[in-house]
């Protein structure tokens, strides 16, 4: 969804209605554009100067014309969660968390492919960046095939803050690095788990891996060393739901 014109861009900012990214014309400049950056700013909201070109690009795409004032946000088309209070509410109802989180991944191609693939292997919800990560965006949605809509999603403009939480609350964190010293399949996905999927070129980031409780590994067999993000984390998810199929579930330990 987009938002068009300055001062109902700056509503938007203020109001918090899931803006993900801002995007000005490169030239563009005044009062009005500074108090959006300023806003964006304020609300962790990413602003990107764009070449004339391709911001006319984006008004066709958007249907705008030429109406944009020189400025076009992106707003989600779904409501977020709180991911730590969807952790206490599954712990509540007697079951064993099972969360992924995106870790700087950009492509939103990716970002809906691993949407339906954790929809479907029945993850209960999914944390993305705000900063450095795609957003919920048209690409988003047609990629997860409506996965976006069913999946419960949150954003925080720090994941490894609230992936911090996530542990302290007995959520083990496990992050897909090629150099992990854990066989994914050798890991015991049926206590409550965290799944972090890395960036498309530089896996995940330094603190992430840090924070990470086990790195997992995919053995590969042909002479591409890697698997694309979205594929890696569907192999995952989808050994950890057999996992929980075949076992019972165990609580965090006290």
């Amino acid at each position: 969804m987009y938002i068009n014109g300055r001062n109902a861009i700056i509503e938007a900012l203020r109001s918090g209605e899931g803006v993900e990214k801002v995007f000005i014309m490169f030239g563009m400049e005044g009062e009005p554009i500074n108090r959006i950056k300023s806003e964006a700013k304020r609300a962790g909201v990413p602003c990107a100067t764009i070449d004339r070109r391709r911001f006319a690009d984006l008004e066709r795409a958007a249907g705008l014309g030429a109406r944009s004032q020189g400025v076009i946000a992106v707003a989600s088309e779904v409501e977020y969660v709180d991911i730590e209070q969807l952790a206490q509410d599954i712990y509540g109802k007697g079951s064993v968390p099972l969360m992924a989180a995106l870790d700087a991944v950009t492509d939103p191609h990716n970002v809906g492919a691993i949407i339906r693939s954790a929809e479907c292997a029945g993850i209960d919800g999914l944390l993305i960046g705000k900063r450095d990560s795609s957003g919920i965006t048209d690409v988003v949605m047609k990629t997860s095939a409506g996965a976006a809509k069913h999946l419960p999603i949150a954003r925080a403009s720090n994941i490894g803050d609230i992936l911090l939480g996530l542990q302290q609350e007995g959520i083990a964190i496990v992050g897909l690095d090629e150099r992990g010293g854990t066989p994914y399949l050798e890991y015991d996905f049926t206590g409550p788990t965290a799944i972090v999927i890395g960036s498309e070129g530089a896996g995940l980031s330094s603190r992430i891996r840090k924070m990470c409780d086990t790195l997992l590994s995919i053995p590969m067999a042909g002479s591409v060393a890697s698997l694309n993000a979205s594929v890696a984390a569907g192999v995952v998810f989808f050994e950890a739901r057999r996992q929980r199929g075949s076992k019972e579930a165990k609580p965090a330990a006290e």
